[in-house]
């Protein structure tokens, strides 16, 4: 069990596009090893290759339970090729590179994502209005150099999460107060870090 170095917001790497894996060897079979030892490790239930510094398309998820048996996923050069109710899934997300950060997301009500596994078969997978559907499509916008602040249903609460947390400058105060004023919305339930 090898536990990497998880990279946290503003590290570049996080910003950039992953590269294609061309070759699928023993190298690719130890990375995505240690990437799931190191989710578990962090109580995550995504983590994709940029989080912990390399850029390569390859990206793993496990949403069993607590209580259920590990069920891991491996991702090699995962791409959506079906993407259905745009915008229809809202709910809380975190994110390993940013540890206590929590807001609310919207995302893809269903999608499709091709992928090849460790013995190099290309696969499907179909995800509907669940943690699996939302893990993949955060998982992949890390491939793409995308962040979860950027899809946050509200700015502003990103903003006051992201403060709080330290990883922007700002009043909270003056944040909350401003929060205050919107309408309020109803809460969902935080869900593990992807």
């Amino acid at each position: 069990m090898a536990l990497l170095k998880l990279r946290y917001y503003p590290d570049p790497v996080l910003k950039q596009k992953a590269k294609k894996i061309t070759m699928i060897d023993s190298s690719v079979r130890k990375l995505a090893q240690d990437m799931l030892d190191t989710m578990y490790d962090s109580d995550g239930v995504g983590l994709a290759a940029p989080q912990i510094g390399v850029s390569k398309r390859l990206m793993v998820i496990d949403v069993a339970g607590e209580e259920d048996a590990p069920k891991p996923i491996i991702f090699i050069n995962p791409e959506i090729i079906e993407s259905e109710g745009e915008s229809e899934l809202v709910g809380q997300e975190g994110c390993l590179s940013f540890p206590d950060v929590f807001f609310e997301v919207k995302r893809a009500r269903r999608v499709v994502v091709r992928f090849q596994d460790l013995r190099g078969k290309t696969l499907k997978l179909a995800a509907e209005g669940n943690l699996l559907c939302r893990a993949i499509q955060h998982e992949i916008d890390h491939l793409d150099g995308e962040l979860f602040i950027d899809k946050a249903t509200s700015k502003l609460k990103a903003d006051l999460e992201l403060t709080k947390h330290g990883f922007m400058e700002g009043d909270v105060e003056q944040m909350e107060e401003a929060l205050a004023l919107q309408a309020p919305a109803p809460v969902a339930e935080a869900v593990a870090p992807l």
